[in-house]
C-alpha cells in the first residue's frame, strides 16, 4: 500500500471535523522530507520536524496536534502492519492527552473522598446524641407490659388464608406485564435495526458474518481476520480491513473486545458488539423507542452505507425506513429465525 492509500484510510477514520487538520498535517510531514516513505522515516526524523516547528515559533497548540496527529498516522500504519514498527511511540516528542475515560476515574476518585469526608462529619455529630439518647432510655423506668399485650389480643383479628386455590394461579399485575410487553418490542427493534445495517452494508446473507470488505469470506472466529483488501467505491480506490456482519473495522473491534473482554469474533459477539457502539454513540435509546431516523443520522458516520441510496442520509432514509419496517413485521409476526 502507497503512504497516499495509508493516509488516505487513516484520514477516513477520522470525526469529520478532523479530517482535513490531519491530511494537511500528514502532508506537511512527508513535504518536509521530500516524500521519503513513511516506512523509513525515523525517530530522530520527527524529532527534526518538531525541531522545525518550534524554530518557526508556531504556537503551542498547533505544535502538540500536529505531532499527536502524526503519532496516530504511525500508530495505525504499525498496527494495521502497512508500516514496520521502526519508531517506538513511547519515545514521541509530545504525550497523548489524558483520555476522558482516565479523567473520570478520577473524579470518581474525588467524589468518593469527599463522600466519605462528609460521613464521617456526619457520624461525628449525630454519634454522641444518639448515645445520649439511648442512655437516657435505659434509665427510664419499663412500662406496663401485661396490660398493652392484653389489649392488643382483645383487638387482634383473625387474618384470612393468603394461600391460593389448588389449580389456580394468581393473574400477573397489569404493569408487570406491560414491562414485559414493552421489552419484548424494544428487543425486536434492536434486532430490526441491526438487520437493516447488514442490508445496507451487503452482509444480509448466510455467510454475512464472515464476509470482509469487498465480498471476500474469512473462515475462522477465532479472531477478526485483520486484512486489508482495496476495491473501488464511486469511482475511488478504497481499501480497508472492515469485516463481519457490521464491517467492523479491527482497531474498533480491538478497543471493545478489551473493554467488554471478548476473546473471538463470533456472530454472538458481533451482535453484542454492534449493540454496545450503538450505545456509545448515544443512538441505543432511538433505536430501542423506534426512533429511526434519529438513529440514523447518529450513526451515519460509523456506517457510511446509510448514504449509499443516493449519496446522502436524507435521500438514502426513505428506502432505509422501508426496509427497517419490514424486518420489524418480521420480527413481530414471529417469524425470524435467529442467528
Amino acid at each position: 500500500m502507497s503512504d497516499s492509500e495509508l493516509i488516505r484510510l487513516w484520514v477516513e477514520r477520522k470525526a469529520p471535523r478532523h479530517r482535513r487538520f490531519s491530511s494537511q498535517a500528514a502532508n506537511r510531514f512527508r513535504l518536509f522530507f521530500g516524500g521519503k516513505p513513511l516506512s523509513q522515516v525515523t525517530l530522530a526524523d520527527v524529532q527534526t520536524f518538531a525541531a522545525a516547528m518550534r524554530a518557526r515559533r508556531v504556537s503551542p497548540n498547533f505544535y502538540k496536534d500536529t505531532l499527536l496527529v502524526l503519532m496516530s498516522l504511525f500508530a495505525f500504519g504499525q498496527q494495521t502492519g502497512v508500516l514496520p514498527v521502526r519508531i517506538p511511540l513511547q519515545q514521541w516528542p509530545v504525550k497523548p492527552r489524558r483520555s476522558r475515560k482516565s479523567l473520570s476515574k478520577r473524579l470518581r476518585f474525588n467524589l468518593s473522598w469527599s463522600l466519605c469526608l462528609c460521613l464521617c462529619l456526619f457520624a461525628g455529630r449525630m454519634i454522641p446524641r444518639l448515645w445520649g439518647q439511648n442512655v437516657a432510655e435505659e434509665n427510664s423506668p419499663a412500662p406496663e407490659v401485661a396490660a398493652i399485650d392484653s389489649s392488643y389480643r382483645r383487638r387482634q383479628t383473625p387474618v384470612a388464608n393468603s394461600k391460593p386455590q389448588a389449580g389456580k394461579t394468581p393473574a400477573a399485575p397489569e404493569s408487570l406485564q406491560k414491562s414485559q410487553e414493552s421489552a419484548i418490542e424494544r428487543e425486536r427493534r434492536v434486532k430490526a435495526f441491526l438487520d437493516t445495517i447488514a442490508q445496507a452494508e451487503g452482509t444480509a446473507t448466510p455467510d454475512g458474518y464472515r464476509t470482509q470488505y469487498t465480498g471476500a469470506k474469512f473462515t475462522s472466529f477465532q479472531d477478526h481476520p485483520r486484512r486489508i483488501r482495496c476495491g473501488r467505491r464511486r469511482g475511488r480506490r478504497l481499501c480497508s480491513d472492515a469485516a463481519g456482519r457490521y464491517q467492523f473495522l479491527s482497531t474498533t473491534w480491538d478497543r471493545f473486545a478489551k473493554k467488554f473482554g471478548v476473546k473471538d469474533f463470533t456472530p454472538q459477539n458481533q451482535d453484542w458488539m454492534a449493540v454496545e457502539l450503538i450505545r456509545e454513540k448515544g443512538a441505543l435509546g432511538d433505536v430501542e423507542a423506534g426512533r429511526f431516523e434519529p438513529a440514523v443520522r447518529k450513526l451515519a458516520y460509523i456506517w457510511p452505507s446509510f448514504r449509499r441510496f443516493g449519496g446522502s442520509v436524507d435521500s438514502s432514509l426513505p428506502k432505509l425506513e422501508a426496509m427497517y419496517q419490514k424486518n420489524l413485521k418480521v420480527y413481530q409476526q414471529g417469524l425470524a429465525v435467529s442467528n
